[in-house]
């Protein structure tokens, strides 16, 4: 299936099938996780955010694509540390979906390689994301692809 994909940036035709794909990942963990729920309006939210994100210089939205089909996504971006690190700026990885019917067939690993080239060309070192400790499959993915966690996030509700 790799050699059957092209990795391109994202175009505003890409949008509403990128929303679709989103969508589904939510509902995915939502039901492993009450907290993704989606609000009603979440699909308009992140459409007016993916937008947004286009349009900067420190952003790229990349997709994997075969005979026109959008089968997977990675959106990538630079921050920047606070000041008191020696380290000035970093990548962020914030959405790495494939779509379930294609996963385990290198759409992953061909989007993360284009992301990490995007990282290099911007001179970024390090790179991080977060990922749900409810989803082993996500886990281990990002494991196999060198990710090892650094610190924790954690919550209380009440």
């Amino acid at each position: 299936m790799q050699n059957k994909i092209e990795i391109r940036e994202a175009t505003q035709a890409d949008l509403p099938d990128i929303v679709e794909l989103w969508k589904s990942i939510m509902d995915f963990h939502r039901n492993l996780d009450s907290f993704f729920s989606r609000s009603q309006d979440g699909h308009r939210n992140y459409l007016d955010w993916v937008i947004k994100e286009m349009e900067s210089d420190n952003s790229e939205l990349f997709i994997a694509e075969s005979k026109g089909k959008l089968l997977g996504y990675i959106k990538i971006q630079t921050s920047d540390y606070p000041p008191v690190f020696e380290k000035k700026k970093y990548g962020m990885i914030s959405d790495a979906i494939v779509n379930e019917k294609y996963r385990r067939k290198g759409i992953g690993e061909a989007l993360f390689h284009r992301a990490m080239g995007w990282f290099k060309e911007k001179e970024i070192e390090r790179v991080e994301l977060r990922v749900a400790n409810v989803n082993p499959v996500a886990r281990g993915f990002w494991k196999k692809m060198g990710f090892r966690p650094y610190m924790t996030t954690m919550f209380k509700e009440e």
